[in-house]
């Protein structure tokens, strides 16, 4: 009885008085009962008939609104906030709930209208503020937002939640200083308060001061030891500074703290495979998968690890296991043509290309890749065919047209190659390496060596550090006789690409033109060494024996 009569006594108040008093007093008592049994609906029945014996009643509406808020009927809500706010202009509560109500329903202009209205009635309520606050932060309006927070503090200087706000605002307008001055405000007042702590340390990793970043999450670490999000942040400054093996450390306490977050494993295992350590890394991976074997992305990393690790096969049919329409498909189909020719699997791999040409929405990279295939296989007429395959599916595309042009002048045809550069320049016509391709090819013919040269120039303009382009501009002087200039231009090639058979042999054949048969030795040489073609290899090599023949006659006029 005595518990009824307190609660009959707190309640006298908020209701009016009139003769049905008694009978409001029932029914707002089984209202409340109802409510917290959770039969909302039986509740609202009861919240309605006391407000039948108590219609003046502000605070029984406030109530009843609550009720139908929480049973999704919006609509009425709003209809009885308006009530109670028309009855008593200083419901607090009420202009609370129906703010947020229009807030909740995305109408932000009414949300702003009812607390400014709370403000006005209620003489600059704080909580009202702190509302409108809210709605012109969601708004992306940090001005007002400001300044609203700004006016909190001037009548409740320690008020942590507009002292919190206005350093997040600082941070969004990237005012570092001001969101740091704010922050540590806020933790002056209340020391260990980890939002501010955390935004703090935000705001040091966005000013590159990653030191200062980590000391407030190991102190946080300190207070809360089994904060994850802590713990991530430490161990991402530890990637991010490639200290792998600490970062590794934080990654497998985070893994003790939740065992069955095997996502920790997959980051892990990255970092295992960054340092180098590729079976540690395929054990992470492979933990992973026997537990989410479809997972195409981690599927990608073992493939990745295998190929790294130098087992190719095993990476081959790990990458095969990734499902055609994935994300990672299009960088897997490239590895695995890497792999079926480092593999020498060739004919496998075009085999399985092909099978994918019936699966896959964009065909064209297949066609290329295929083409690289047959290239490597040798039979370069399969690879024009592909890549004229491609070119029917895009037939703008310029890599396309230049890797046919290429395969041509590889298959001899030379004539067919300048015709697909020629394409090329019809739409780009500074395109570098068509415009070098058309120059060298006319300077290794000795023909039209203005034009040949006015093209390469062109082509060094966009690309002035180009080394084959260098050289190709050192091989038409030479054509034309400038020797000094191709020396020059071949030297320059030969310091930006000191291995590259064709600019060595040049470099040769411009020593022995100028008689300095030595250096000519050298460099004729260092092509034969560096050349992985057979039959261009041999032709430098019948180069270097001519000239040490000559050198030999030179030296003893009865040599023949």
């Amino acid at each position: 009885m005595k518990r009824l009569f307190l609660i009959v006594f707190l309640v006298l108040p908020l209701l009016s008085h009139s003769s049905d008093f008694s009978q409001a007093i029932y029914y707002y008592l089984r209202g409340m009962d109802k409510m917290a049994r959770g039969l909302l609906f039986d509740a609202i029945y009861e919240m309605e008939n006391a407000l039948k014996f108590d219609p003046s009643s502000s605070t029984l509406r406030t109530e009843l609104a609550n009720l139908f808020l929480r049973t999704g009927q919006l609509e009425k809500a709003e209809e009885v906030l308006l009530e109670a706010i028309e009855i008593n202009p200083k419901n607090r509560a009420a202009y609370l709930i129906l703010g947020g109500l229009y807030a909740a329903k995305g109408d932000n202009e009414s949300a702003k209208r009812t607390y400014l209205k709370c403000v006005e009635a209620l003489e600059e309520d704080t909580e009202c503020y702190i509302h409108l606050a809210s709605i012109f932060l969601m708004e992306g309006n940090f001005e007002r937002a400001r300044e609203i927070y700004q006016k909190i503090l001037s009548s409740d200087p320690e008020n942590l939640i507009a002292l919190y706000y206005l350093g997040r605002i600082g941070a969004e307008m990237k005012d570092y200083e001001t969101a740091k001055k704010y922050f540590f405000k806020v933790l002056e007042v209340r020391p260990n308060f980890e939002i501010a702590l955390f935004d703090l340390a935000t705001v040091y990793e966005m000013e590159g001061e990653i030191r200062k970043a980590k000391e407030i999450y190991e102190k946080i670490l300190l207070l809360n030891p089994a904060n994850r999000t802590a713990r991530s942040r430490i161990a991402n400054i530890y990637v991010r500074e490639k200290e792998y093996e600490r970062a590794i450390s934080e990654f497998e306490k985070l893994s003790k703290m939740d065992e069955k977050d095997l996502s920790i494993r997959v980051k892990i295992g990255l970092l295992k495979m960054e340092m180098g350590n590729f079976d540690d890394a395929i054990r992470e991976f492979n933990l992973y998968l026997a537990s989410d074997p479809n997972n195409s992305t981690v599927r990608t990393y073992l493939g990745f690890a295998l190929k790294e690790k130098g087992l190719f096969r095993n990476a081959i049919d790990e990458f095969l296991k990734v499902p055609v329409d994935s994300a990672e498909f299009p960088i897997v189909l490239r590895n695995l043509t890497f792999l079926f020719v480092k593999a020498d699997l060739v004919d496998e791999g075009i085999e399985r290309l092909k099978s994918f040409l019936d699966k896959v929405k964009d065909k064209k990279d297949v066609y290329v890749l295929l083409s690289v295939l047959y290239e490597e296989k040798g039979d370069l007429k399969s690879g024009i065919e592909m890549l004229e395959e491609a070119l029917r599916i895009d037939p703008q595309n310029l890599d396309t047209l230049y890797s046919i042009g290429m395969l041509h002048e590889r298959a001899g045809n030379t004539d067919e190659a300048i015709k697909y550069m020629q394409r090329i320049l019809d739409q780009d016509p500074e395109h570098p390496e068509a415009l070098n391709f058309i120059g060298y090819t006319w300077a290794e013919k000795n023909m039209n060596l203005d034009e040949a040269e006015e093209m390469i120039k062109k082509a060094l303009s966009k690309k002035p550090n180009a080394g084959h382009i260098i050289d190709s501009l050192g091989w038409v002087y030479f054509r034309k006789g400038k020797l000094k200039e191709a020396l020059e231009q071949l030297l320059r090639a030969y310091e930006l690409i000191p291995d590259d058979p064709t600019i060595c042999e040049h470099l040769g054949d411009i020593y022995e033109a100028i008689g300095e048969y030595q250096k000519a030795v050298e460099y004729f040489e260092k092509s034969i060494k560096a050349e992985k073609k057979e039959e261009k290899r041999r032709e430098v090599e019948k180069k270097l024996l001519e000239l040490k023949r000559k050198i030999e006659r030179k030296m003893d006029p009865s040599v023949r």
